[in-house]
């Protein structure tokens, strides 16, 4: 064990997953104490300043997420922290001391810590010009915004549908879309997130629970030509929007926001994929980290803390909590999302 990592022994507060199916997301968090175990090679150490509740977050501690849960797993997906030790060669070296964004090695750590280990090809150096709270979400939802509109350019979409799209990545969807030239049309469930998001910038946006709700989207998602889904509800949407959009459009599912007892959770028409020749692919951003080459990622890094820096891409953030508050700030972003994030910040308590 490194002098650093002997410092902080008994001294790493994290959250821990409790397998228990009978509680809520934040009731099944644990406070404890944990050790910082000896560094592998190619790991490095964090001291996180601030990590944020992704809806990814909530889906696995309701055990519906692609990694199992267990019992005692660290949880947290993504954040920004300084590196204090490394064992990762030169990269390793020149990272130390730096502030980086990060992702976690699930199944390994969890960054609702104090203190984490991840890879260090899995942390990004980040601008000084880009506050924490920002930082901690450079990750998830923007990249994943911007791999997914670059996908349906090489797709050949002139325009895009968004579903759920008062979320973080449809709202970063949106922006970059239109910064792209690229046209789009949001589908949320309330009026309030309509009038939000035309502010924002979407070409239409139309209320699902709207009785012409199919209707107008046929219309209009025929006379764009929109023939991408960005697709985060799953279940019974993906089919009713694909229905209303041209013959050769492509559904890229990258989350399941419908609560389903189904441990599938996704539904299509056989129909469609048949006759009207619909395609329907997945996105997860650790599967394309893990097969980027370092030169793809550092360049999709850049790309987004530019966007960030020049206000393109935005979080809204409703809430900064530490360890006492946390569990009740989920909650509260589990069932209002669309307010914003919850940030949390270890070193609070």
């Amino acid at each position: 064990m490194t002098v650093k990592q002997s410092i902080i022994k008994n001294q790493g507060l994290a959250l821990v997953l409790s397998e228990d199916e009978s509680l809520l997301s934040s009731q099944r968090l644990n406070l404890i104490e944990k050790d910082i175990p000896v560094l592998k090679k190619g790991q490095v150490l964090i001291k996180m300043l601030a990590s944020p509740v992704n809806p990814s977050d909530l889906v696995y501690l309701l055990g519906k997420y692609g990694l199992p849960p267990q019992d005692n797993a660290y949880c947290g997906f993504e954040g920004v922290g300084i590196v204090v030790d490394a064992n990762a060669g030169i990269y390793g070296k020149w990272l130390t001391g730096k502030r980086v964004a990060i992702s976690a090695q699930p199944g390994i750590d969890g960054v609702w810590a104090k203190y984490a280990i991840t890879k260090a090809n899995f942390c990004l150096p980040v601008r000084n010009d880009i506050p924490d709270e920002q930082a901690a979400t450079l990750i998830v939802n923007p990249c994943t915004s911007v791999c997914m509109v670059d996908r349906a350019v090489e797709l050949g979409a002139k325009s895009i549908v968004i579903n759920a799209a008062a979320s973080q990545v449809g709202k970063g969807a949106i922006r970059y879309a239109k910064r792209l030239g690229v046209k789009t049309i949001a589908t949320v469930r309330s009026q309030t997130n309509v009038d939000v998001l035309t502010t924002l910038g979407a070409d239409h946006v139309l209320n699902t629970m709207d009785e012409n709700f199919d209707h107008q989207l046929k219309t209009f998602a025929n006379e764009l030509q929109a023939t991408v889904l960005l697709d985060a509800v799953a279940a019974d949407d993906t089919p009713r929007v694909l229905k209303a959009m041209p013959k050769g459009s492509t559904a890229i599912v990258y989350g399941r926001l419908t609560e389903t007892h189904d441990p599938i959770g996704g539904r299509f028409s056989v129909a469609d994929v048949i006759f009207r020749d619909i395609k329907i692919e997945g996105f997860w951003l650790a599967t394309y980290i893990g097969k980027a080459k370092p030169w793809q990622v550092l360049a999709l890094s850049k790309k987004v803390q530019k966007l960030f820096a020049s206000g393109v891409f935005k979080t809204d953030i409703y809430a900064t909590v530490g360890f006492s508050d946390f569990s009740k700030a989920i909650d509260h972003y589990a069932e209002h999302k669309s307010d914003g994030k919850v940030i949390l910040l270890p070193q609070q308590d």
